[in-house]
């Protein structure tokens, strides 16, 4: 199977460093609205749109959830709740543990970006053909359930 680029095909063995790129591109483009909703980090950015999606958590579910290193994670945590967008409070079920949640800043925040990031996703997909638009979002579906099954372990890792 091929994929067309500027009206040329594109070998399968290119996939690999053409997902690469897409995904470095857009990764570029999020962090540019990072500083419109004064978040600092892209780590800051992760923790806050994961707890606004998924909700509270201790810092070593989180540190599983972005897979991250938990003393770096600690840092931006720590930093959120300096800016009095996250709480650390007793987690009820485990008293050595604390359980992150988000602030109503934190909430306001997460939700600024979020709708900041649609946004610019929306820019992006308007950029191409209109027929394409929907063939477009229809890959990008099949894409997410494809990587998510990698993820959990259906394809094996190759080292």
């Amino acid at each position: 199977m091929t994929v067309v680029e500027d009206n040329n095909l594109v070998a399968p063995q290119q996939a690999g460093p053409l997902l690469r790129t897409v995904t470095r591109l857009f990764t570029q483009l999020q962090q540019r609205n990072f500083a419109c909703c004064d978040v600092q980090s892209a780590t800051q950015c992760a923790i806050l749109t994961t707890l606004e999606r998924e909700g509270d958590q201790t810092l070593t579910a989180l540190t599983r959830t972005l897979n991250l290193d938990k003393a770096w994670l600690s840092r931006s945590t720590d930093d959120l709740v300096e800016q009095g967008r996250l709480v650390k409070a007793p987690h009820p079920g485990d008293r050595r543990a604390l359980l992150l949640r988000l602030t109503d800043a934190g909430h306001r925040a997460a939700h600024e970006l979020d709708a900041q990031l649609n946004a610019q996703s929306a820019r992006v997909l308007a950029r191409l053909p209109a027929a394409e638009q929907a063939v477009a979002l229809q890959i990008l579906g099949n894409l997410s359930a494809a990587l998510q099954s990698e993820l959990d372990g259906d394809g094996g890792v190759a080292c």
